[in-house]
C-alpha cells in the first residue's frame, strides 16, 4: 500500500514504542492519557518521511504570496497558558487532525487540541511547522519564539508556472531579436 494524506494514519507505531515519546507527558514524566493517545498518531519511518517530503513539496511559507492572511505572534516573553491561548484563537476546530514532520524520520498525526496541550514540548527550540491537507493554512514556529500563521491559501502552481513560462517566451524573444539586430549593427559600425 504506498502513503498517502489520506492512508498516513494506517502507518503508526504505538507511543510508548516511540523514542520521542517525551513530547507527550504531563509535568509528573507520565506518558499522555488513553484519551489523549487516541488522539496522537505516532508515524513510521517511512510515514515520517514521506510527509516530511510532502511537506516540503507543498513548499508554500507563511508569507502575502501564498497566504492572504499572515499573522505574527512573538512568544519569547509569554508563559504556556499565552502560548496555548494565542494557538486557541486562530480558530482550528479541536478535533481537526493536523500534520507535524518534525525531523525526516519523526512524524505526527494529531488533533489540533493535542497541538495546544503539548505546546509547550512541541515548539521550543527547533523549527517547526504545522498544517493539514487542505492547504488551506500553515503555522510556522520560529526557533526564535515567533509564530506566523497563514490562511486562505492563495498560490496557484499552474497560473505560477504559465506566469514563469510567459517570462521566458518573452526573454527568448528579445534575444532573438537582439541577434537579428547584431548584423545590422555590425555594417553601420562599419561605415
Amino acid at each position: 500500500m504506498n502513503i498517502n494524506l489520506e492512508n498516513i494514519e494506517k502507518f503508526t507505531v504505538p507511543l510508548n514504542e516511540f523514542i520521542g515519546n517525551w513530547i507527550f507527558t504531563d509535568e509528573n514524566k507520565n506518558l499522555a492519557s488513553k484519551e489523549h493517545q487516541d488522539q496522537i498518531s505516532i508515524l513510521t519511518k517511512e510515514a515520517a518521511n514521506f510527509l516530511w517530503k510532502a511537506e516540503s513539496d507543498f513548499g508554500a511559507v507563511c508569507t502575502k504570496k501564498y497566504f492572504k492572511t499572515i499573522s505574527i505572534f512573538d512568544s519569547r516573553l509569554c508563559d504556556d497558558k499565552q502560548i496555548k491561548k494565542y494557538l486557541y484563537k486562530l480558530g482550528i476546530p479541536f478535533r481537526h487532525r493536523v500534520f507535524i514532520a518534525m525531523q525526516p524520520d519523526f512524524g505526527f498525526v494529531l488533533t489540533w487540541k493535542m497541538v495546544i496541550k503539548y505546546s509547550n514540548r512541541l515548539f521550543f527550540a527547533n523549527d517547526q511547522t504545522v498544517w493539514d491537507k487542505t492547504h488551506n493554512w500553515k503555522l510556522e514556529f520560529h526557533h526564535d519564539g515567533e509564530f506566523t500563521f497563514g490562511k486562505d491559501y492563495i498560490f496557484d502552481a499552474q497560473i505560477e508556472k504559465l506566469r514563469q513560462l510567459e517570462i521566458i517566451n518573452r526573454t527568448m524573444k528579445e534575444i532573438e531579436e537582439r541577434k537579428q539586430q547584431q548584423p545590422t549593427r555590425a555594417k553601420n559600425n562599419k561605415g
